[in-house]
């Protein structure tokens, strides 16, 4: 079993240190793709400079010219790109650092099991790659006592929209198997759009096709920074990042994976939180509005929220 690493690129300010943890993992993957999306192809000047020739010495490396339409635009121009020529493939944003076990830990993952996809726990770390904090695991996963857990759909989907909680992580600590690549195709649960929250979305979907394999083992970490979209919480993609859990529970009720009394939990736990976070953004007015009927349990609001969430994502070239 081989794994081919594909690196949505856009900052080329980490390169070294994305080239370093490539070269140091226990069991490299067979090829290293690069989108590069920069404005005017920086990433791939870096890449090319002298400077990194004895990090780039020995690694499989292919870049191509991304769309540059945004992030996730990339990461599926990259699955394309690489078009199922290995049987699991791994997508490492340019910021994130995977640790020298990561690829090892990943492949004896799923050559014990028949796993849509592997994700390991990850650290939250500062501009300069210090661990900073972790998420909180649900006590069923972190009393578990074992370092490997098989995770059907029914949990996946319990402990994650339905409380509007990501303790899963992001794509960089995530293997997928070849079979999943259409369902990052499609972020979709019955109509629902769940573009914002792509990377739980994609995990939710996979559950449903073969359960997770999750590590407990910390074998990467998730940089935040000026330049990452996390760090911009009144930017488009922060915001679509919170309403994505309304759209996820919506859906999730659509396809028959959450009850309505679930579906409207979730709702009122945005209810809650939005106004707080983003009561005076005109932009976030009218789902603030819906989201009380939406807990209510009224499919007119529901319906409504769907028609400007769809909206919303055309109107931010999600």
């Amino acid at each position: 079993m081989d794994i081919v690493t594909l690196v949505p690129a856009y900052k080329p300010q980490y390169l070294k240190e994305l080239l370093l943890s490539l070269r140091l993992q226990t069991r490299p993957s067979r090829q290293i793709i690069i989108s590069d999306d920069s404005v005017n192809g920086e990433f791939r000047a870096a890449l090319a400079s002298e400077a990194l020739a004895p990090l780039r010495q020995g690694l499989n490396i292919d870049v191509c010219d991304g769309p540059r339409q945004g992030g996730y635009a990339n990461m599926m121009h990259l699955v394309k790109v690489w078009n199922g020529r290995s049987a699991l493939f791994h997508l490492l944003l340019d910021d994130d650092v995977c640790y020298p076990e990561f690829y090892e830990r990943h492949l004896v993952a799923h050559a014990s099991g028949e796993f849509s996809c592997t994700i390991s726990r990850r650290w939250t770390a500062n501009e300069q790659g210090q661990p900073l904090q972790r998420q909180p695991l649900p006590p069923v996963v972190a009393q578990t006592g074992h370092r490997l857990v098989s995770l059907d759909q029914g949990l996946v989907f319990l402990t994650t929209a339905a409380e509007c909680k990501n303790w899963f992580g992001e794509f960089s600590n995530v293997v997928f198997r070849a079979s999943t690549a259409p369902l990052l195709m499609a972020p979709d649960f019955g109509g629902v759009s769940y573009a914002g929250l792509w990377d739980l979305g994609a995990f939710m979907a996979a559950s449903l096709r073969a359960p997770i394999g999750y590590l407990l083992d910390h074998l990467g970490y998730f940089r935040t920074g000026a330049l990452g979209n996390s760090s911009k919480f009144y930017g488009p993609y922060m915001k679509g990042a919170h309403l994505g859990y309304g759209a996820l529970a919506l859906g999730g009720q659509r396809i028959g994976k959450y009850t309505p009394a679930q579906a409207r939990n979730a709702f009122g736990i945005l209810a809650n939180v939005l106004p707080r976070h983003y009561g005076g953004e005109l932009d976030m007015a009218p789902f603030i509005a819906l989201l009380p009927a939406m807990a209510a349990g009224s499919g007119l609001a529901e319906a409504r929220f769907v028609e400007i969430w769809h909206a919303y994502l055309r109107s931010h070239n999600f």
